[in-house]
């Protein structure tokens, strides 16, 4: 029920990292990635949706910030399919590459991960927040105009981006190929790991949240790569982000309702 994958990530580190290609094209790889994905698709179908639903230039900015949550699920996704290709180099396999393989868990190792991981984090927030007296109801400009959308007909397509798009994308961007090749330096796993959650907590501080938030996130993206050593696959922190994910959309969804 456990998995011999989840027994054994819990005795000793299953991630291998395996990046046959040198430090600098992987860089640039991450570079194109994340690149792509926030200045060029989210952008282009975001104004493409604001667009078709505009009936003047008004309409066009006003439709701007439902674009942008719209644009998070086809451009994670076509981010998700570039990181795909570009780990193809040279007849590598992306499955090795992206550690996409998947892991030998059962339902109660899943489970354990995907339930145990949100209960944690939370648990860790109230602590902080307890002691260092953070209002972790503060939200950032995603939040805010998440919770404005709740009622938009196609909010399902904005949770879908949130849960499903957004997860893909920034697992296969930041703890994708860059982690391996990193992690083969004299960086190692650990300081791999501090530099891609710090990156990934400044990523998010482009929707401006307090300050506190960034440094609780980079917490959670130390969480998610020592996930990715223990278990040795993409998918579990791919599960783990979404499952979080999740959790928040539907804490935003019902307090927006009237």
């Amino acid at each position: 029920m456990l998995g011999p994958d989840f027994r054994a990530g819990l005795r000793h580190p299953l991630y291998r990292p395996y990046g046959p290609i040198n430090l600098s094209p992987a860089i640039g790889i991450f570079a194109v990635l994340l690149i792509a994905n926030q200045v060029i698709f989210q952008p282009l179908f975001a104004a493409g949706i604001a667009a078709f639903g505009a009936g003047d230039a008004d309409d066009f900015f006003a439709g701007l910030e439902r674009g942008t949550l719209l644009s998070i699920l086809p451009a994670g996704l076509l981010t998700a399919y570039f990181a795909w290709i570009l780990a193809r180099q040279r007849g590598i396999s992306p499955k090795e590459v992206l550690a996409l393989h998947y892991p030998a868990m059962g339902i109660v190792g899943w489970g354990a991960i995907i339930l145990g991981f949100p209960v944690v984090m939370f648990i860790v927030f109230a602590v902080l927040a307890l002691v260092f007296r953070f209002d972790l109801s503060s939200t950032g400009l995603v939040e805010q105009t998440v919770m404005q959308s709740s009622n938009d007909p196609l909010y399902f397509l904005i949770a879908g981006g949130l849960i499903i798009g957004a997860p893909i994308a920034e697992e296969l961007t930041f703890r994708g190929q860059i982690f391996a090749a990193l992690s083969q330096t004299r960086l190692g796993v650990f300081g791999t790991s501090v530099i891609t959650s710090a990156m990934w907590a400044a990523m998010h501080g482009f929707a401006q949240p307090p300050l506190y938030v960034i440094i609780l996130l980079f917490l959670m993206g130390m969480a998610l790569c020592w996930l990715l050593v223990r278990f040795g696959s993409l998918w579990v922190t791919i599960a783990c982000h979404a499952t979080w994910n999740a959790v928040q959309t539907i804490l935003l969804y019902f307090p927006a309702q009237p």
